[in-house]
């Protein structure tokens, strides 16, 4: 199996970064690279910063409902695909077999809670301990620390 050289996912796009730098993947076992992943520097972060707060803007208006498909969906693909994405993780981390495949997925089941999660938040807001403690000296009428501290 052949380690596969990794570009930038932008916008939808896969592309190496603008200055075509990249870093070298070592085999931790032997220390010869196995491959690349591209460089992002300032502006292929700033570009991605700018895609992301445009993907937002569309995700947001999604139901919580259908986010969990796509989350569900995409944890399914994950495990379909573990025997596949496992010799990889080896290759890059050393692991052995197992424990990549068991990361692969856990991975998996740790992306398909936070799927679960979102449908369980009817709109309560758990507030910090920090505005809990404002709110106490508020009460109290007086505090031993600046406000700022508190918050």
């Amino acid at each position: 199996m052949n380690y596969p050289n990794t570009s930038l996912f932008i916008n939808g796009k896969w592309r190496p970064a603008r200055s075509g730098k990249t870093i070298a993947v070592l085999n931790p076992a032997t220390e010869e690279p196995i491959g690349t992943v591209a460089h992002a520097e300032r502006a292929d972060l700033d570009e991605a910063l700018e895609a992301a707060a445009k993907g937002f803007k569309v995700w947001r208006a999604v139901s919580a409902f259908d986010r969990c498909k796509i989350m569900r969906k995409a944890a399914g693909l994950m495990r379909e695909r573990a025997d596949a994405i496992a010799p990889l993780l080896t290759m890059e981390q050393g692991k052995t077999l197992a424990e990549a495949k068991m990361e692969t997925m856990a991975s998996a089941d740790i992306i398909e809670w936070f799927a679960d999660e979102g449908l369980r938040v009817y709109g309560r807001l758990v507030p910090s301990r920090f505005n809990l403690a404002a709110r106490r000296c508020k009460i109290a009428g007086q505090c031993d620390r600046p406000l700022a501290f508190l918050l």
